[in-house]
């Protein structure tokens, strides 16, 4: 299982810096939690923490590490990344509209798999074509979401509730499994 399907292992839990951002931070995880429909008492029960700590992490006077970020992410179904980079780019919405379709942590588990495949070529990639790839691939979603009838309607019929993270993650690990098994069959 890949390092972010086992959440935060091995990240060290020092608080999370992230200058004027810890204020959009902290409101995003009060959005998050409401959007939810849970108490500040649930999220404390769900990570295990009384409700006055649980209080002062989600008001940004105790400490925002990563651990209890990533715990807050499981606990209500967000995308952790989301929550990070709202606040890093000064973005308050941005946890909010990644919180059901976890774009951030999509693209997060994707560059996980690449960097273990790949590792140390990852230095010879020139940043011309990482751009121009990139480029590339958010035109094609805002393509897709152009055309915001035919989108919509074609998500809501495919979609049958919200994806956790830990559902998620066991997708990618099966998708990892399945992709492992076809490459052992054509090496025989």
């Amino acid at each position: 299982m890949t390092g972010l399907a086992h959440g935060v292992a091995g990240m060290k839990h020092s608080p999370i810096e992230a200058d004027g951002g810890a204020r959009i931070l902290t409101q995003s995880l009060r959005a998050i939690r409401k959007k939810r429909g849970m108490t500040a008492s649930d999220i404390a029960t769900a990570l295990g923490m009384p409700l006055r700590t649980y209080q002062e992490f989600e008001s940004g006077r105790g400490p925002l590490t990563h651990q209890r970020l990533f715990a807050f992410a499981e606990a209500t179904d967000a995308d952790p990344f989301a929550l990070l980079l709202g606040a890093i780019f000064g973005q308050p919405d941005l946890a909010m509209d990644c919180a059901d379709t976890k774009f951030c942590m999509i693209i997060m588990m994707y560059f996980e798999q690449f960097a273990d495949e790949r590792r140390g070529d990852i230095a010879y990639l020139d940043p011309p074509n990482l751009a121009g790839g990139f480029d590339r691939l958010f035109k094609e979603f805002g393509a897709k979401l152009d055309d915001r009838e035919r989108f919509l309607q074609n998500w809501l019929a495919g979609r049958t509730g919200s994806i956790g993270l830990s559902a998620l993650r066991q997708r990618m690990v099966n998708r990892s499994d399945r992709k492992a098994d076809g490459s052992r069959k054509e090496d025989s």
